[in-house]
């Protein structure tokens, strides 16, 4: 498929994955909307269309989506993974859709579509975070983290809160990776003071993509 032709049209191959093999190259294919609107995906593994996987309820919108090809489910078969930007899912919703196709042999070679976790069940599942004065306190995995907020110099920070709807994800040696921040709400700014971010190493639990562990990093304050 020749993207540049693709985009002279409303069915365009948005993301594809090259490969010497023929049947291992990957398109993500959509119909363009508008300069930022995508609806109606299919997914194409193969150049013969053996494997074509349609999905009319996604969308993306705005920013770069992500496309891999990768065992991510430990079966050594390779998996399918889309991260889409879903800008219309409001306040309170994680701004990237996660889709993964996981390969499997049953017993013949398909793709089908495994759920992950939401991040805000995981994020109530396995992170408290309070703030005593100036100190904040994140208890992420049965891991204790402490931050003095007094060193960034923030306008009246209080309320701690994991933001979910900056969620980021990512592939790591095989691993899924989704990076969410952490933030206090601060007089002077709607967007909050950044503190760190949140890791979260997923696995495959047999029916979804679970997380496996978190751990926090926090974020270093510019010296004056």
């Amino acid at each position: 498929m020749n993207t540049e032709k693709a985009y002279a049209s409303d069915r365009v191959v948005l993301l594809s994955i090259p490969s010497d093999i023929w049947y291992k190259r990957v398109y993500l294919i959509a119909d363009k909307k508008s300069w930022m609107d995508y609806e109606n995906f299919t997914v194409q593994i193969g150049d013969r269309g053996e494997f074509v996987y349609n999905f009319p309820d996604w969308y993306h919108g705005k920013y770069e989506p992500a496309l891999y090809n990768e065992d991510i489910s430990g079966d050594s078969l390779e998996d399918v993974i889309i991260v889409l930007n879903n800008d219309k899912a409001g306040i309170g919703n994680p701004l990237r859709d996660i889709h993964i196709l996981n390969q499997i042999r049953d017993p013949y070679q398909k793709y089908v579509e495994a759920p992950v976790e939401p991040i805000n069940l995981i994020t109530d599942r396995l992170v408290k975070i309070e703030q005593h004065g100036n100190l904040v306190r994140i208890l992420a995995d049965n891991k204790k983290y402490e931050i003095d907020i007094s060193k960034y110099d923030f306008s009246n920070p209080r309320d701690p809160y994991v933001s979910i709807d900056t969620i980021e994800y990512s592939i790591e040696n095989g691993t899924l990776i989704g990076i969410v921040n952490v933030y206090v709400v601060r007089d002077d700014s709607v967007y909050g003071g950044y503190l760190g971010h949140l890791k979260i190493d997923y696995f495959w639990a047999g029916q979804m993509y679970k997380a496996k562990s978190i751990t926090f990093k926090e974020h270093e304050p510019e010296k004056n």
